[in-house]
């Protein structure tokens, strides 16, 4: 049977991805958490229940709308910013047991 591709360094490619993954993660956590944590979400709440929602008052105190949405963001980014390099690291053992394996 012939081959599509002829590449002998396809695991050298894949550890150059992983590489490019670990590094594109650094940049996100830190670009990420520097936006996220200047977000002033008081302020978003208060023009919320009175622009939007037209409450005044001290009805417009109850309404957090803006601080749920950032809390639940912040919360599932920590989730996928703990996972991620744990997939790296599986990629990483897959081209070592294929090496393994070779021998």
């Amino acid at each position: 049977m012939r081959t599509l591709f002829n590449d002998n360094h396809a695991d050298a490619k894949m550890i150059g991805g992983v590489v490019g993954i670990l590094v594109t993660l650094i940049i996100a956590v830190l670009v990420f958490y520097n936006i996220a944590g200047s977000i002033d979400t008081d302020n978003a709440d208060d023009n919320i229940a009175k622009n939007v929602l037209g409450r005044t008052g001290t009805d417009a105190d109850n309404y957090s709308i803006a601080s749920n949405a950032t809390n639940d963001i912040m919360d599932q980014s920590a989730t996928f910013f703990t996972i991620a390099p744990i997939i790296a690291i599986v990629v990483v053992a897959v081209v070592i047991l294929k090496y393994v394996g070779q021998i």
